[in-house]
């Protein structure tokens, strides 16, 4: 009942506001006088107006009259003049008070308007905020700086608008529409090549852990976006064996299981982002995950029970939370880029290196596949350092927990991280020409003070890489350096034998008890390298893409049966900006000859495990896996 009241009081104020203005209107056609902006009248003087307004009608025809009936034609004259100079006065102090009597309906108008909006925002299409072109009615508002004015129109969000070459489509609330722009449009009310109110399109943009694909819904005058990222795929194992996940939250059943196949949903992202003023960006992003669980099942009474519901939900969890300031070194051209960081984000390698790969969805990249979460909480400061509006150096510097996001800091120390990318000609984009990149992590691992156990942890990472300036080609090289930086839970991260869980024992309790002793120690030593890229095959939306890598787990041993190598490669198809397939094969390929590791070497990690198998430890190689895997990736 209220919406209906305040629609008719504000059809009413439409049609009192277009009389005057028709009536105005007509009487600046015949005689041009600048219209200006007044002091508010109250709306109440509007029928005494008009009253004073027939008034000096009468006296005016009058005086007309007057001045035919004098007799000498120069007292005629003298007084005809002084009449329309009179006239004239009148006129403009007419003209003047219609004007303040306009402008306070004006004022009128837009505050019923607004009671409706609050009381019922009503929907309103493009077609009732425009007015057709051959209509064109005049509309009156006092003048801005910005040439925006205000239309008999309500008073509505405007229309999607392309902020700049790459900018996100934007809706903005209650922002008069600019009149250059609002002649220019089609028939529907949308500027030329424009979108409606209701679709709102976006370009590239970066979620965590991709390059630029797409971008997120911007609302607010741009100070809130929303995203979305899903990883889907289905994959299909020719063999399987024991080894690292290749793509995170991937599992599989260990040797013998050749054949299995899935459909999986392996992550998914909502992205919010808050940027209340240009200093201070805000993101909170939840992240959908598949949960392995070794619950078992709830006892109910004494007698009765039920097996646990809680392995393989897709639950919510926390990836990213942060609060970014964007503006520490404002006033410096080399460092106005620069941010500071604090919160649950991005550590300084994986997200740079998984934009210059380009495939995050396909395989995880080098050190995050070893044992290198993406996200610790911490505090990160980060940006390039450009010189004549080239970049030379990328640069990211910080301090985190020794935990990652999904686990508790117990320990009493953090971790040091720090990555820098030097572009010796020059850069205009992240990853564009020739570069030469180094990262090096320097931690712990965790264990609370009172264990008196500090085990340092270090990871080491060196890189070539080229891209060209269109992003179509790329490649890389990458040498991997650690100490402590691989144990038995990386080694088994995507399978393990069931010894290594507690379940057991089975046949393969000798060779998990020799990789305990292999990888457990306090000075072992890693060693790999790797080389991965992109090619684009001419103009087409088709890419290929590959990764190979050779890891050593511990180098201290003689003939490590663990090393082992990755090899991706594949085929992906960009559909739109928002959707990519990828078609690929994905291998993890122990390259030693089966062999009965010998007790004379395996004394010198487990004297005691050594003792317990004087013939040393059987078919000590694992057993390859390999697999065919079908991605996809929405990205928004």
């Amino acid at each position: 009942m209220n919406v209906r009241k305040g629609d008719t009081w504000f059809r009413m104020g439409l049609a009192i506001l277009a009389g005057l203005m028709v009536s105005v209107a007509g009487y600046a056609a015949e005689n041009p006088i600048q219209l200006r902006g007044g002091s508010s009248v109250p709306a109440r003087h509007l029928k005494a107006s008009k009253k004073a307004e027939r008034k000096d009608k009468k006296t005016v025809t009058a005086n007309v009259s007057r001045k035919k009936q004098a007799s000498p034609e120069a007292q005629a004259g003298n007084k005809s003049s002084s009449a329309s100079s009179q006239e004239i006065s009148q006129l403009k102090q007419q003209l003047a008070l219609q004007q303040e009597q306009i402008s306070e309906l004006l004022q009128a108008v837009n505050r019923l308007q607004a009671e409706v909006v609050r009381g019922s925002r009503p929907s309103v299409t493009a077609a009732d905020a425009q007015p057709p072109r051959e209509s064109a009615p005049t509309s009156f508002a006092e003048p801005s700086r910005d040439n925006e004015i205000a239309s008999l129109a309500p008073i509505l969000p405007p229309m999607a608008k392309t902020q700049a070459e790459g900018a996100h489509q934007i809706l903005a609330v209650n922002t008069p529409l600019n009149l250059a722009k609002a002649k220019q449009t089609d028939g529907k009310g949308l500027p030329p090549g424009g979108t409606s109110r209701s679709a709102v399109t976006s370009s590239e943009s970066s979620p965590a852990g991709q390059a630029n694909k797409s971008g997120p819904l911007t609302l607010d005058n741009g100070k809130i976006t929303l995203g979305a990222t899903f990883f889907g795929l289905y994959r299909y194992y020719a063999n399987t064996g024991f080894g690292p996940q290749i793509l995170t939250l991937l599992n599989t059943p260990g040797p013998g299981n050749g054949g299995f196949n899935s459909f999986d949903v392996d992550r998914t992202y909502i992205n919010f982002v808050f940027t209340p003023t240009k200093a201070l960006t805000f993101r909170v992003t939840p992240n959908i995950y598949r949960q392995y669980s070794s619950a078992s099942g709830v006892k109910l009474g004494s007698t009765s029970a039920t097996g646990s519901t809680e392995n393989g939900n897709l639950l919510l969890r926390l990836k990213y939370a942060y609060v970014e300031y964007n503006t520490p070194f404002a006033h410096s051209k080399t460092f106005g880029k620069d941010k500071l960081t604090f919160g649950q984000q991005q550590q300084p390698l994986t997200d740079w290196e998984e934009g210059l790969y380009g495939y995050r969805f396909v395989n995880l990249t080098p050190w995050n596949y070893l044992s290198l979460s993406s996200t610790y909480p911490g505090l990160r400061l980060h940006g390039p350092i450009e010189f004549n509006g080239k970049q030379y150096l990328d640069y990211e510097v910080g301090v985190f927990n020794n935990q990652s996001f999904h686990a508790y800091e117990t320990g009493d120390k953090k971790q040091v991280m720090a990555r820098l990318s030097y572009y010796p000609m020059g850069a205009v984009s992240k990853y564009q020409g020739l570069g030469l990149t180094g990262f090096v992590d320097y931690g712990y691992r965790d264990a609370a003070p009172d264990l008196n156990t500090n085990v340092p942890i270090t990871r080491v990472a060196a890189l070539v890489h080229y891209e060209t300036k269109s992003g179509d080609y790329g490649i890389a090289g990458e040498y991997d350096y650690g100490r402590n930086a691989f144990a038995v839970g990386n080694m088994f991260s995507g399978s393990g034998p069931a010894d290594a869980f507690g379940f057991g024992p089975t046949q393969y309790a000798p060779f998990n008890s020799m990789t305990a002793a292999l990888l457990s120690g306090t000075h072992t030593n890693q060693r790999g390298f790797d080389f991965f890229g992109h090619a684009r095959l001419g103009k087409s939306p088709f890419y290929l893409f590959g990764m190979f890598e050779q890891f050593n787990p511990n180098t201290q041993v003689t003939t490590n049966p663990l090393d082992f190598r990755t090899v991706v490669g594949g085929i992906s198809y960009k559909y739109g900006k928002y959707w990519q397939f990828a078609l690929d094969s994905q291998n993890i390929i122990y390259y030693r000859n089966q062999f009965t590791f010998p007790a004379s070497e395996l004394v010198k990690f487990n004297p005691s495990l050594a003792a317990q198998y004087p013939n040393g430890i059987p078919n000590a190689v694992p057993g390859d896996s390999n697999a065919i895997f079908f991605n996809v990736l929405f990205n928004y």
